[in-house]
């Protein structure tokens, strides 16, 4: 019966160690793997880290490139700010000599106690696009006015020249005539209930009402 028991204690003996040899190798299995993910997370870690840090530089470069367009758009317009726009005129009025074309079409159209002295005009092309053809639309003529007083007597004219309907705008960037023309719709409104308005520089529309001036920056608010 010794014999026996003591076979019976060895054997489960055996039994223990040969079970704890498999959990030790479990853990050891485990505990590797445990490794292997904090290195992973480790190295995602660093790569969030490093993608964030990449993140942070482009932000920072977007807003630098925005406020260089903007710079580079509002100097656009300071020297376009004695330029003006004049739409319909008929292509090729302008002959050979568009200065002295237009100093007299300005004093012709206008009147010449519009302007105080000489118009003086300091250059005149026509818009840089190809020459349209017979029944398209003409090119649109800019202009730069040696005064600006000269400009703000001749802006927002709409009259006839040859019996054609001739309209003076002012010439900006084609990305505040995007900003402007987002007004458009709010225009049509202000035509359609009789209110008062004006689309003042660079891009506020002024609506005159009883209470007093109101203005908008925000197409969508006006």
């Amino acid at each position: 019966e010794r014999g026996s028991m003591a076979e019976e204690m060895r054997l489960g003996f055996s039994s223990i160690q040969s079970g704890l040899a498999n959990l030790h190798t479990e853990v050891a299995s485990i505990n590797n793997k445990l490794d292997n993910i904090t290195s992973r997370l480790d190295t995602s870690e660093r790569r969030i880290s490093d993608i964030e840090d990449r993140v942070y530089v482009l932000e920072n470069s977007l807003s630098e490139i925005h406020r260089s367009r903007e710079k580079c758009d509002d100097l656009e317009n300071r020297a376009r700010h004695s330029n003006l726009r004049i739409i319909g005129l008929p292509e090729g009025n302008e002959g050979k000599d568009p200065i002295l074309f237009m100093e007299k079409l300005l004093v012709e159209v206008l009147g010449e106690n519009t302007f105080p002295g000489r118009i003086e005009i300091e250059r005149a092309h026509r818009a840089l696009r190809p020459r349209p053809k017979e029944g398209e639309r003409p090119r649109i003529m800019i202009f730069k006015l040696l005064r600006f007083p000269d400009k703000m007597r001749i802006l927002r004219r709409a009259l006839t020249y040859q019996n054609h309907k001739i309209f003076f705008f002012p010439d900006v960037s084609t990305e505040l005539q995007a900003r402007r023309h987002k007004f458009t719709e709010a225009r049509r409104l202000c035509h359609s209930l009789q209110i008062p308005f004006s689309l003042l520089h660079p891009a506020k529309l002024r609506l005159s009402l009883r209470e007093g001036p109101k203005f908008f920056i925000d197409p969508e608010e006006a």
